[in-house]
């Protein structure tokens, strides 16, 4: 089976944008699942060095991680969450891996929590 990537905008409200990749290669079930329920709505919370927001969507850990590097793109399964990672980011549950951030209109780090989201293709 060939890598297949998806290109995904994250748009938030207020007007921040982040470009993104989605790819099978890290966790093609994880990935494929999440591709086919686009777009995804949510509203923001952020953390030290990473943002995430829950989707209605639950999956099992999928080549699971528990380091993330900054522009990752993951999906936390404990939470229902897909995460955006702009800092070195160590968790105590597992996220899988399903994507990297290719541009940023504006930093992630000016996004607060509580703001709504939306990420679709593009």
């Amino acid at each position: 089976m060939k890598n297949q990537a998806y290109k995904v905008l994250f748009e938030f409200e207020g007007g921040a944008k982040v470009y993104g990749e989605l790819s099978r290669i890290y966790a093609p079930f994880t990935v494929s699942r999440l591709v086919s329920s686009l777009p995804l709505h949510g509203r923001v919370e952020v953390l030290k060095g990473w943002l995430y927001f829950t989707v209605e969507i639950s999956l099992r850990p999928e080549k699971p991680r528990f380091t993330c590097e900054p522009g990752w793109i993951g999906y936390w399964p404990l939470a229902k969450a897909i995460c955006l990672f702009y800092e070195k980011t160590s968790l105590k549950s597992p996220t899988n891996r399903i994507g990297s951030i290719i541009n940023l209109d504006q930093q992630p780090t000016n996004i607060s929590s509580g703001v709504r989201v939306k990420c679709e293709l593009l």
